[in-house]
């Protein structure tokens, strides 16, 4: 088959494949014998992929999926220079990144929620929380578990100084965490009106005695080690931890934390994917939930890649619940994405 042909080829194939959910696949007779997808980014992501790494390759045997973690400012970087194919990414990239590479296509592929998890000793099974206090433990207004309960007249069974876990990386989490913590000033909390200060980058400069550690399973680990410990990481990572019942300003409720609640934030019309889905006035929808993101280069998709990008969207999110996260299939999330990737063409 000479060149123009097998041109002919892909492009017919994807125009089968691509919205159709995958449902069958033919290679090109000329080629390699595989085709290697690599993804790398997000630490919360990265379990995401590396399921469908392996459920893809079992349907599929000429594929094969790298995934790899490294944060989601690692995702983002590498994708942007072609260093992979798809980056992953927890965060919606900033508006300077979006700017400064506008060839970056942004996809949602999944959701999730954020957890502010304590370890079992601070209060047992119940612990709350609203972006009042979270704010005043995470910027160290509020060191010791005794002023905590003082200050906003609650009881916690925990005493001494609250150890609080952080990450260390470059991370969508924590620049999602950092949103939430800046609408403090909008809880009407009768004991404080705290503001934050420290912002909502991937990288912040936490207070001097914080434990900086890497990645969603770092902070998960470090919370369950420690009787007097506080954190935050993403849905999947809270196994063996109290993850808090939060208060969402924007319906006015106290949210107990489940993959139900984060998919009510999704709303039912989607033009960006970097839509706030923070404190919906949805009731019943959890305060800190958020879209999992691949990010694509338009000058680096090969036609196996938008293949796998289709499955994704389309089949693998049958998988995703598994994982911890929230599947957005018959979601405006999923519409917006298998329209990105129906106008993806393919650069080989």
């Amino acid at each position: 088959m000479n060149k123009s042909m097998t041109n002919l080829f892909v492009g017919l194939l994807i125009g089968i494949v691509v919205g159709a959910g995958a449902l069958f696949i033919v290679t090109p007779s000329s080629g390699p014998a595989t085709y290697t997808i690599t993804t790398a980014g997000s630490t919360t992501v990265y379990p995401l992929s590396q399921e469908w790494s392996s459920i893809f390759h079992e349907d599929f045997p000429a594929f094969l999926v790298n995934a790899a973690a490294g944060g989601s400012g690692v995702g983002q970087s590498q994708v942007a220079e072609r260093l992979i194919h798809i980056g992953g990414s927890s965060s919606y990239p900033s508006a300077q990144y979006r700017a400064n590479y506008t060839n970056v296509k942004i996809l949602p592929v999944a959701a999730d929620a954020l957890a502010i998890v304590v370890n079992p000793s601070v209060n047992g099974s119940l612990f709350r929380l609203d972006s009042d206090m979270a704010a005043a433990i995470f910027q160290g207004n509020i060191t010791t578990w005794e002023d905590f309960a003082s200050t906003f007249h609650v009881s916690v069974a925990a005493t001494g100084t609250i150890d609080v876990y952080v990450r260390s990386d470059a991370s969508g989490t924590t620049a999602t965490f950092g949103k939430w913590l800046s609408t403090s000033t909008g809880n009407p909390n009768p004991y404080a009106n705290l503001t934050w200060r420290l912002g909502s980058s991937e990288v912040i400069s936490w207070p001097a005695g914080f434990n900086a550690v890497m990645g969603n399973p770092g902070v998960a680990s470090g919370v369950k080690g420690d009787s007097k410990a506080i954190g935050y990481v993403g849905f999947a990572f809270t196994e063996g931890l109290t993850d808090a019942d939060l208060y969402n300003y924007g319906n006015g409720e106290w949210v107990v934390p489940s993959l139900a609640a984060a998919l009510k934030a999704i709303p039912t019309t989607l033009t960006d994917p970097g839509q706030d889905l923070m404190n919906s006035a949805t009731s019943g929808a959890y305060p800190i939930a958020r879209l999992l993101f691949y990010l694509v280069n338009v000058d680096n998709v090969p036609w196996y890649v938008i293949v796998y990008l289709d499955w994704a969207i389309a089949q693998g999110q049958a998988y995703v619940s598994g994982v911890g996260y929230v599947p957005i299939n018959g979601t405006a999330a999923a519409s917006y994405s298998l329209n990105a990737v129906g106008m993806l063409k393919p650069t080989m």
